[in-house]
């Protein structure tokens, strides 16, 4: 079983951290110092304190850990740093070394869900009260042991309260960034309606006047050609000049409206930095064409919709640090391709050297759900919104085929199938790769 930890508890894993040193560092010296002043410091049972202080810290640092590293020694380093909490009460006669176990049980919230913590939380308390009442003879020993449940389940609610606020608020953040962009790309939107209805009326009334008045004048000059007198000649020069003004009229208004009509392509990667400006995490590095003329409020709504759920889906099942988007406009379709990483600069030379047309096309895969983890950059079930499913194969090449759509890529699927686009998706060492291309016409 690999534990993944979500990037919503970083924050209170430092906070729990930094507390969690301070405790065991007051703990395990007053023990020492006791075992010290009873025994002698060369005492087995001043020593064996030592090393199981010492492997108590270790295995703490390794479960509370918010990278991927080990994440299949976590589980049972967890479970190995309950069994150490348990031996050192065993081996020491002192009650408050429970607290080890309060510690332990403030991480396990972040392994564990919420009900299953409260089931544990009463055998847990039990090693402590037949400790502290059969070798120990401690007299209060049930009291001793029903207070520290109390300190445990305590800190097990603590830590799933933090949890649940720091998940809320990174939702929060998550949303206030989609709903910026998005707004972001309806002004742009209304913008671009209004500067269209501006150029269609000064093409379908000024553009015709001045149409109209081009040939008037062309008719008065060759009827003043049909005159001789010298003053027909002087009509005729002011005729033409007239002509030649309304004709440079005509082509002025032309180029007028075809500027404005140019100009009223959406500014897509305004709305795109919009979505990912103040983003902790992952570092975001965006490409997108200089020469890139989107003027479709839908697809601009389905790619920036695409990039949204990806982002969404990178920071909240994974420990990427690193995601890029390139966004190109190339034989009349625009062409999106994202790619995660955990290593600097792998998803930019993925992408730099990619085409849709050259990642396998699954847009037609069933879509089913599946709970599961992320793991050291590679996506394993549930990764992608709930639910990209990978299957055992032989090769990393045969990955891309073992990957079934969740509930994202399917949403992703549907917009792109609207606009007559296509989807695919590919599974790489690296991390995961979409990349959606939708006809310019559409």
């Amino acid at each position: 079983m690999k534990i993944s930890i979500p990037a919503h508890w970083r924050v209170s894993i430092d906070i729990e951290r930094a507390s969690a040193c301070i405790t065991w560092l007051f703990v395990s010296g007053s023990a020492l110092y006791f075992l010290y002043l009873q025994y002698s410091f060369m005492h087995w049972r001043t020593l064996s304190a030592i090393a199981i202080f010492c492997m108590l810290a270790v295995t703490f640092v390794i479960v509370s850990r918010h990278d991927q590293s080990m994440s299949s020694l976590r589980l049972p380093t967890l479970w190995a740093m309950f069994l150490l909490a348990v031996l050192c009460q065993f081996l020491l006669p002192y009650a408050y070394l429970a607290i080890f176990i309060v510690i332990w049980s403030a991480i396990l919230p972040y392994y564990v869900n919420w009900k299953k913590c409260v089931v544990l939380s009463i055998p847990l308390a039990l090693p402590t009260i037949l400790i502290q009442g059969a070798v120990w003879q401690e007299q209060q020993a049930v009291l001793t042991g029903a207070l520290f449940w109390t300190f445990n389940l305590f800190a097990m609610i603590m830590s799933n309260t933090a949890i649940k606020e720091s998940k809320a608020r990174e939702e929060a953040d998550a949303l206030n960034r989609q709903l910026l962009s998005t707004q972001q790309l309806m002004k742009q939107a209304l913008t671009q309606d209004e500067r269209l209805r501006i150029a269609r009326n000064i093409h379908d009334v000024l553009g015709h006047h001045l149409t109209a008045l081009t040939i008037n004048l062309q008719v008065a000059s060759r009827k003043a050609d049909l005159l001789e007198s010298t003053e027909s000649q002087a009509i005729k020069r002011h005729v033409e000049q007239s002509h030649s003004i309304a004709k440079l009229l005509l082509s002025d208004v032309r180029e007028a409206i075809s500027d404005i009509r140019e100009n009223a392509a959406i500014d897509f990667s305004l709305a795109v930095n919009t979505l990912i400006k103040d983003l902790p995490r992952p570092m975001v590095n965006l490409h997108i064409d200089d020469d890139l003329m989107l003027t479709n409020v839908r697809i601009a709504d389905c790619l920036l919709r695409s990039m949204q759920e990806a982002l969404t889906n990178v920071i909240r099942h994974t420990q990427a640090h690193y995601f890029s988007i390139s966004l190109t406009q190339h034989n009349g379709a625009y062409n999106l391709l994202m790619q995660d990483s955990m290593v600097p600069h792998a998803a930019d030379k993925k992408l730099n050297g990619e085409q849709p047309s050259s990642i396998p096309l699954f847009d037609k895969a069933p879509c089913s759900y599946s709970e599961g983890a992320y793991s050291e950059g590679v996506y394993t079930e549930s990764a992608y919104t709930e639910g990209v499913q990978t299957k055992a194969g032989p090769s990393d090449s045969d990955t891309s085929s073992r990957v079934v759509a969740g509930n994202g890529l399917k949403g992703m699927q549907e917009r792109v199938h609207e606009l007559s686009g296509t989807i695919s998706w590919q599974q790489t060492e690296q991390g995961f790769c979409i990349a959606i291309q939708i006809p310019e016409g559409e």
